[in-house]
């Protein structure tokens, strides 16, 4: 299966911290859950030391909510959690 950038999960990524690899090994390799209007979500934890907002985190999380459409999945957004 094909992953696909969404210009608006593009801009999402670089605004919320993280990076597009990060992404795709979130779709590639995390648990995977249902979300709404049928879509699909991912999510995983990255382990590290992450800067973001002058603060210090062990942990980043990242979502990415995703369409599957004809043997591609379309990333329409990301969202990024620190803790």
């Amino acid at each position: 299966m094909k992953i696909i950038f969404h210009p608006h999960a593009i801009e999402r990524i670089s605004l919320r911290g993280a990076l597009k690899a990060e992404v795709a090994n979130t779709v590639r390799n995390g648990e995977r859950f249902q979300t709404k209007f049928g879509r699909c979500g991912f999510r995983k934890n990255h382990s590290g030391k992450y800067h973001w907002r002058s603060k210090i985190y062990n942990t980043k999380q990242i979502e990415a909510i995703c369409v599957e459409e004809s043997n591609n999945l379309i990333i329409i957004t990301v969202i990024v959690r620190y803790f």
